[in-house]
């Protein structure tokens, strides 16, 4: 047998292994889950209901259309055929993509942080917000697939040197796939040239050949999207690809920070917002309705001083990034607990989850959970300081990802919406799971010693 049969054989046992353990866990966690059609909830039903008419009828909705993505659609077809309906089949075939997922993942980590990719991976397979997102009929577990392959080929223009052309359209491609499911990363097709340009010259490569992969990159990244944007340009006159940017700021957004600044309820601010929006003219055009509620937003929002707003903005991305993924298990949203978005302020909510005893049950969660959430806090510190000593490059370019999701995602708080940056976190508390296990390894051999 050759070498490279060896390594060849060596690759295909490692990859099972890895793919292997991924998918147990997420297997066992669908199994007490036992999940059913009664049990779904919120967009798991609009997905579910939409995609089973979608496949018996062949037609979406226009407001669906106009709402969501068509390629989630796209997908949940595919997995309802592959699944014949069953929504148990259904989600084991998502489990076998997230695993898929932590898989590339680890491949990302083999290119940026060799030393650390297994601890990488270790972080992705236990990763209680992906375990939980890939149980339920959502969008996140496809979405990660395309953009962590954005991330990959991304890695490699950064990295490396050869096949430039070829890596840059695959990064666009999947930008653009990943765009097809969810639209938050639609801006981040025109943001993402300026990077690849910066560092393409500072790799000496070739005027030309820059410009050229920049072509070739934005091509290929709007290609998956150009029928949607010609028809919203042609039909709607809009560049957006969907109605959901108005309404999200002015009944998401705008009412978190009213309620925080103003110390009102949600209910009180979406009152609040509800007047304003009464002095506006709605038609029955989803994408003039979007350009109203943004004004009605913007309008609501420009009554409130920008550091607040900016503090507020700040605030929910720090507790996103450190809330416990667990708040989102269906077992424990089941529990009796105070809803954040009717007090309308974490303290008050904390509070009483800790002195209320009807919520002791899901008072001793959250606090176990909490433990996860000084690890990611301290990960993130951690991570940092070793990412900016040993390459600036990636420290910046992760930065400014973060800050890109933190800033579309706004004020608005719950652990899933952090998803989107899932691969970097994955990326920290690897490298801070290193540090731990060289720092204890290093204690018993001095101890070893001594003895």
């Amino acid at each position: 047998m050759n070498t490279y049969t060896q390594n060849k054989k060596v690759f295909i046992n490692n990859t099972s292994i890895l793919l292997a353990s991924a998918f147990l866990i997420r297997l066992i966690y669908l199994i007490l889950q036992n999940p059913s059609v009664e049990k779904l909830i919120e967009d798991e039903l609009l997905y579910w209901n939409t995609s089973l008419i979608y496949l018996d009828k062949g037609f979406l909705e226009e407001s669906i259309k106009a709402e969501r993505m068509f390629g989630v659609f796209i997908y949940t077809k595919l997995l309802l055929i592959l699944s014949s309906k069953s929504l148990k089949v259904y989600l084991v075939f998502q489990a076998i993509l997230d695993s898929l997922n932590c898989f590339i993942v680890y491949k990302i980590g083999c290119l940026i942080f060799p030393k650390q990719k297994l601890y990488i991976y270790i972080s992705a397979i236990i990763s209680p917000l992906m375990i939980i997102l890939s149980s339920q009929v959502l969008s996140e577990t496809i979405f990660l697939f395309f953009f962590t392959l954005f991330l990959y080929f991304s890695a490699k223009v950064i990295l490396e040197d050869k096949n430039l052309l070829y890596k840059m359209a695959m990064a666009g491609l999947f930008l653009g796939l990943s765009t097809t499911i969810r639209s938050i990363t639609y801006p981040l097709i025109y943001l993402s040239i300026f990077p690849f340009v910066i560092i393409l010259f500072k790799k000496n490569i070739l005027k030309y050949k820059v410009f050229i992969s920049s072509i070739i990159f934005l091509f290929f990244s709007l290609l998956p999207i150009s029928s949607r944007v010609y028809e919203n340009i042609k039909l709607h006159n809009t560049f957006s690809l969907t109605c959901q940017a108005g309404p999200h700021l002015a009944y998401w957004v705008a009412p978190l920070i009213i309620s925080e600044t103003k110390n009102i309820s949600r209910t009180d601010a979406v009152h609040y917002i509800d007047k304003i929006a009464d002095k506006y003219t709605f038609t029955d055009n989803n994408y003039k309705n979007d350009k109203i509620l943004r004004q009605v937003g913007f309008k609501a929002l420009s009554e409130i001083n920008k550091v607040d707003i900016i503090f507020h903005w700040i605030k929910a991305g720090v507790i996103n990034i450190a809330a416990p993924s667990i708040l989102l298990d269906k077992s424990l949203r089941s529990l009796p607990h105070p809803s954040y978005y009717e007090t309308g302020n974490i303290l008050l909510w904390l509070k009483l989850i800790f002195t209320n005893s009807e919520y002791y049950k899901y008072f001793i969660f959250i606090s176990i959970a909490s433990i996860s959430s000084i690890f990611t806090l301290v990960s993130f510190i951690v991570g940092s300081v070793h990412i900016f000593r040993t390459n600036r490059i990636i420290f910046f370019l992760t930065k400014l990802y973060i800050l890109y999701f933190l800033l579309i995602i706004g004020p608005v708080l719950s652990p899933k919406y952090i998803f989107p940056i899932l691969p970097c976190l994955f990326f920290y508390q690897g490298i801070t799971l290193f540090k731990l296990v060289n720092f204890f390894k290093k204690q018993y051999v001095n101890n070893f010693r001594k003895t």
